[in-house]
Formats: structure tokens, C-alpha cells, sequence
């Protein structure tokens, strides 16, 4: 364990955040998660039991954060986990595929979507977008992932402040995968996606179902993960932990019609390599999914208001 990396993160600058961003009540403190994080001082949980939201409180603040994702290591270095990001990014490439064209037949255009893929990461989704026969523009805030798109990718990525250069351009699809969860303001941010949409645009995105899954459960009931293995970058990454409930709250508050929210995706469901656990693991996603939305992921196709 790397003493120096750990201790970088415990004096990232930090801020406060007290209350519920959908119904302002006073957050309470969950220690339970935050153990299940293994936060280190000065970090913390706090949840909302109306709105069944948790956050991050003490989290970095925005300076802290720029410096957590400017950083080598959180793309896959010592300091954060999983290692082999990289692997991990080109598996993603068939199930942005499956995703794209889940898009394209709701939105029933009949013409090439135009499409923001927001919080790029290494631009694994522009590129299976622009194959699809798509126009995609994508925004990222790592440098970092920004070189890699287009070294490994040959995609050309936004940085986070060309957000103002878009101007009045209005998309078709707003797509974000595992990024809503690391926004400091979620709300605030869904109502930019909101005003970014052309009229009846689609909002696709997935996020973790981090605390309330079945696999989860599963794990820390037999004593054989569930949780986080150690304090590292990846602790302090997700800003907000969301429910079904809490994201349909989050939606109606933006203003967008939930579609489709579902909290299995097989085409993201472990099978590779193939294995007779890896086979009974997806169907009890599935069955965890269809008996409490008890998946591992929330998984939303919402349309604009």
C-alpha cells in the first residue's frame, strides 16, 4: 500500500454538502457506507431517508476533484482500482453498440442522430457512435483520458470548459455512462441536459446501483467482497449513490419522462470470459432486476418534457 498516494488524497481540499438536493432536508450520517467505502478522514456519507439519496459529504471540493482526475493514477494506476482500465474500456465498445442502436430505434428519426457523449472517458462510445453512422461529440475533463482517446481511439475530445463553446447547439441524444454519479450537483446538471435537447431529445444514461444490489449483498453476506478492498481514488470518485426511486425523483425534478429504467443490462452482464458462474451471475442479475430492481446498475432512457 502506497503511503504517499494515500496520503495525497486524505488533503485533497474538501467541502460540505448538508442537505438533500431534491427535497433539502438535512442529510444524516451513514456509517455503515462509508466503511463499505473505507473512507479515511476527513470523509463521510450522509443520506436522506425520504428521498432515499446518499452522498458524499465531506467530499473534495471542485479544486480537489481536478486535482483527483488530472492524476495519472486514477486511469488505472497504483492508486486506484481496478487496475487494467484499459482492457476494461475496449470490452465496453458492443455494448455501447447495443446502447446506440437501442437509441436510434426509440428516437425513430429515420436520419443519423447527432449525439454528446458526456464524460467521455477515453472516448470508447464517440468512436462505436461515429461507426454506427452517427454524428457524436464528446466531453471530457481528464486530460489524461483525453490523450488516450486519441492515441488508442483517434477521438478527439472536448475539455470540460468547451461546454460553453456549444453555445445554442442542441442534440438528439445526451448520453452519459457512470458520469451523473460523479457530478457535484446532479439536478443542476440535468437541467443543462435538459435545455441541450432538442424537443423530445433522449437522455441515456447509467449509473451504479453502488449500496442497493442484490450482488453486492451477496458478497458481503459470504465474506467475499461487496465493498471496497482499500481507501483509494476510486472512494472518493462517486459523488452521489442513487436508487430507482431517488433517479425517478431526479428525472421528474428535471423534467424528463422516464422511458425505460431497468437495473440489469445483459449486454453488459458479465460473460467473458465464458464460465458456468459467470452464467448463473447474469441470471440472477436478471431475476434480482425483475423481483426488486435489484440489479447492479440503474440504466435510464428518459425523453425531454
Amino acid at each position: 500500500m502506497n503511503g504517499s498516494w494515500q496520503k495525497q488524497l486524505r488533503e485533497l481540499p474538501v467541502e460540505e454538502v448538508s442537505n438533500c438536493i431534491l427535497c433539502g432536508a438535512e442529510g444524516r450520517a451513514d456509517r455503515r457506507w462509508s466503511e463499505y467505502l473505507r473512507l479515511a478522514p476527513p470523509f463521510g456519507v450522509l443520506h436522506c431517508a425520504s428521498c432515499r439519496l446518499r452522498w458524499l459529504s465531506p467530499r473534495p471540493s471542485a479544486e480537489g476533484y481536478e486535482r483527483l482526475y488530472s492524476d495519472a493514477l486514477y486511469f488505472g494506476g497504483r492508486g486506484a482500482s481496478p487496475t487494467g482500465y484499459a482492457a476494461l474500456a475496449e470490452r465496453r465498445i458492443d455494448y455501447f453498440r447495443a446502447r446506440i442502436r437501442s437509441a436510434a430505434k426509440i428516437a425513430a428519426k429515420g436520419a443519423p442522430l447527432v449525439i454528446l457523449d458526456y464524460g467521455a472517458a477515453t472516448g470508447e462510445f464517440v468512436r462505436a457512435a461515429r461507426d454506427e453512422g452517427h454524428e457524436c461529440l464528446g466531453i471530457e475533463l481528464s486530460a489524461d483520458a483525453r490523450a488516450t482517446a486519441k492515441a488508442v481511439n483517434d477521438v478527439t475530445l472536448l475539455p470540460a470548459y468547451a461546454v460553453q463553446q456549444l453555445g445554442e447547439m442542441q442534440f438528439d441524444v445526451v448520453h452519459m455512462n457512470h458520469v451523473l454519479e460523479h457530478m457535484p450537483d446532479p439536478l443542476s446538471h440535468l437541467h443543462w441536459c435538459h435545455r441541450a435537447l432538442r424537443p423530445h431529445g433522449l437522455l441515456v444514461l447509467e449509473v451504479p446501483q453502488q449500496f442497493d444490489n442484490d450482488l453486492d449483498r451477496l458478497r458481503r453476506g459470504l465474506g467475499i467482497g461487496g465493498r471496497q478492498r482499500r481507501f483509494d481514488a476510486y472512494s472518493l470518485h462517486h459523488t452521489y449513490f442513487f436508487s430507482p426511486y431517488a433517479m425517478k425523483m431526479l428525472l421528474k425534478s428535471s423534467e424528463f419522462e422516464s422511458l425505460k429504467l431497468t437495473t440489469f443490462n445483459p449486454n453488459s452482464a458479465p460473460l467473458r470470459p465464458f464460465s458456468a458462474g459467470n452464467v448463473i451471475l447474469r441470471a440472477l442479475l436478471g431475476l434480482a432486476d425483475r423481483m426488486h430492481c435489484g440489479g447492479n446498475v440503474i440504466e435510464v432512457f428518459s425523453q425531454r418534457l
